[in-house]
């Protein structure tokens, strides 16, 4: 948890960059807030990366107090070197691979302490359509902000060549300089982008791009893409004019106004029929009364218009409210996810053909990058649609109706466009199902790598999978349909490797786990049930969260308490030097019967605080069961 001295510092640099000055003293920040350094190390702790090897073959384990002074101390007199990064090179989802950088430890915190200031100053002037690597956004934040782009007529989709590999080195500094003078933080930020790498124990320079792997390249990213959006937004600034809404369409308008005569017209003659009578029809005062001859005519009339509003409607819902072709309305709307962007328009092709080459032009000449031709394209909205985050997205064929507040009662109302559609890729259903068998036809198979696991890890195993794809795309407006025969497909696989397991047959399984049509393995704690998409929830978005400015409130963690505590959480010793022993999953430790493992399992903790004899002794593998033995 920060200070609150560090806290109103984070809070001048926002209100700072808000009010439009420089920003200045950023090193002196670093070197005199030591709770940065430990709120650095806790948000970066807990990272998949965070036990793997630099070049020096550090990792978070043995943090302490002392190791974030020492470097500290070395920042500010001078001694501190950025090491090169160690690259390894993990696949893509098209078989390929790519390269990703691994700081050593002390980098990655200086990086995080780094990304800290950075987000203070950046993220209150960051753009609303601006999504990835950002506090409280996501993929899901910025497909839902899509979904809002009703009547959109055309899609422009862009894809950046090697993006991360291909920062401008300059013109992120020059970007950096314009928000930030002090000499010493750009210096620092200098000598992290220019570390170079080590592959196969050889050095290489790096003259652009940032390493993906580093704590701050995300960051980074967005900085350099700002100056994107900022076009973006004065593109749509020119681009847009028409009021609230399209021309009526004046077909559209006619049947309106006859259905609302024959609404009166009708509800006239249901007085008449209720009354019995009507006024008299000229000079002579007083009422018509009917006879049951002229009472049968007027209800016939009446069914007649009834009949005729019904027509009235039909047609009415066959046509658009407003003109589609509205040349005197026009939208721009476009969302950012890293170096993924999407720009949709209401307005013609030829205006599309245009934002693309515009973007393209301004990518290539201010930020020097360059755009994939076969990846880059003008769709059309509905007959094409478009990808992105891997959705499909286009305009719906179908009219759809909305509801609009009047006079504070909710009624419903036409729509001026066709909605926008969020759906289930095909294909990526498919390569999901292919570990569990086949859709098409529908053949499942067992899961060999799983047969030696527990029950229970089996079915968690399965669920984890199943229930993140689905959840993924639970705001998908067709989740279900697409999902319905994948659910099929993963409980049969699921079945069969229980049967392969226990060596016997589905059917069995079947008897000995199923519960009301519910698979069920039950545990001394609880019963855990298979995962189905009745119980998928579309994912909730507060955007009073995710407005613009919004910064990332530090809270004090378990973690933060138990270093605080200055205790070795092992031998008991009281006002020492500490450090942190992390591992990686506990269930790497499980079939140890250390005394310090089963404290780990029962704790259900990935970390433990020791005085710095009890966790050199650990890693020596001399740390002793009883702990009278230790004598410290």
């Amino acid at each position: 948890m920060l200070s609150l001295r560090s806290s109103t510092k984070l809070d001048g640099l926002q209100k700072c960059v808000q009010n439009g000055h420089m920003v200045k003293d950023l090193f002196k920040i670093m070197i005199s807030c030591e709770d940065l350094w430990m709120q650095a190390y806790v948000n970066i702790q807990g990272n998949k990366g965070a036990m793997t090897k630099g070049v020096d073959n550090s990792t978070v384990d043995g943090f302490s107090d002392e190791f974030a002074r020492a470097t500290i101390m070395k920042l500010k007199d001078g001694q501190y070197k950025v090491a090169p990064v160690r690259r390894v090179f993990i696949p893509k989802a098209n078989g390929k691979t790519r390269p990703l950088g691994i700081p050593r430890f002390e980098d990655k915190l200086v990086q995080e302490v780094v990304r800290i200031l950075l987000e203070a100053i950046y993220e209150p002037i960051f753009s609303p359509q601006s999504h990835g690597f950002r506090p409280k956004r996501e993929c899901h934040t910025a497909l839902l902000d899509i979904a809002k782009w009703s009547g959109t007529s055309w899609f422009v989709e862009f894809d950046i060549k090697g993006y991360f590999d291909n920062i401008d080195h300059e013109i992120l500094i020059e970007l950096l300089e314009e928000k930030i003078d002090d000499r010493r933080f750009i210096k620092l930020i200098k000598s992290l982008l220019k570390a170079g790498y080590c592959e196969d124990w050889k050095y290489h320079k790096t003259y652009s791009g940032t390493p993906q792997g580093g704590v701050i390249s995300p960051l980074f990213a967005n900085i350099y893409l700002h100056r994107l959006d900022s076009f973006l937004h004065d593109w749509k600034s020119r681009f847009e004019k028409g009021g609230k809404q399209k021309q009526r369409n004046p077909e559209y308008r006619k049947l309106n106004y006859t259905e609302q005569n024959l609404r009166t017209t009708i509800g006239r003659k249901d007085k008449q029929i209720k009354e019995g009578r009507r006024p008299n029809m000229g000079p002579k005062e007083g009422f018509h009364y009917f006879s049951d001859e002229e009472l049968a005519e007027l209800k016939e009339e009446r069914e007649k218009l009834v009949l005729r509003k019904r027509e009235i409607n039909t047609l009415k819902k066959q046509i658009p409210a407003s003109v589609s072709n509205d040349e005197n309305f026009k939208r721009f709307r476009f969302v950012r996810y890293a170096d993924d962007f999407l720009v949709g328009i209401i307005g013609s092709k030829q205006e599309a053909e245009d934002i693309l080459q515009g973007t393209k032009h301004f990518l290539d000449k201010e930020l020097k990058l360059e755009l994939s031709e076969e990846k880059t394209a003008v769709r059309n909205a509905r007959e094409e649609g478009t990808k992105f985050l891997n959705f499909n997205i286009r305009k719906s064929n179908n009219l759809v109706s909305k509801t609009k507040k009047v006079r504070g009662k909710r009624i419903k109302a036409r729509n001026s466009g066709v909605s926008i559609r969020l759906e289930v890729p095909t294909e990526r259903v498919v390569k999901f199902s292919s570990k569990y068998g086949t859709l098409e036809p529908m053949k499942s198979l067992h899961v060999p790598q799983r047969i030696d696991d527990s029950d229970v890890e089996i079915l968690l195993a399965f669920n984890q999978e199943f229930r993140g794809f689905a959840q993924y795309y639970a705001i998908a407006n067709d989740v279900k349909t697409k999902l319905n025969k994948l659910q099929w497909l993963v409980e049969s696989s699921l079945l069969k490797t229980f049967a392969n397991k226990y060596k016997t047959t589905v059917g069995d399984i079947v008897t000995r786990y199923k519960i009301k049509e519910e698979f069920i393995v039950k545990t001394d704690k609880r019963d855990h049930k298979f995962f189905r998409l009745k119980t998928l929830q579309r994912p909730s978005i507060d955007y009073d969260t995710i407005k613009k400015g919004h910064l990332v409130n530090y809270k004090r963690t378990s973690l933060e308490e138990r270093i605080a505590a200055n205790e070795c959480e092992y031998c008991g010793k009281q006002d020492g030097y500490y450090e942190i022993h992390h591992i990686r999953k506990l269930k790497d430790i499980a079939k140890k019967k250390k005394n310090w493992v089963k404290q780990m399992i029962a704790m259900q903790r990935k970390t433990m605080v020791l005085c710095v004899p009890c966790h050199d002794l650990l890693h020596s593998g001399k740390l002793p069961d009883n702990r009278q033995q230790l004598g410290f």
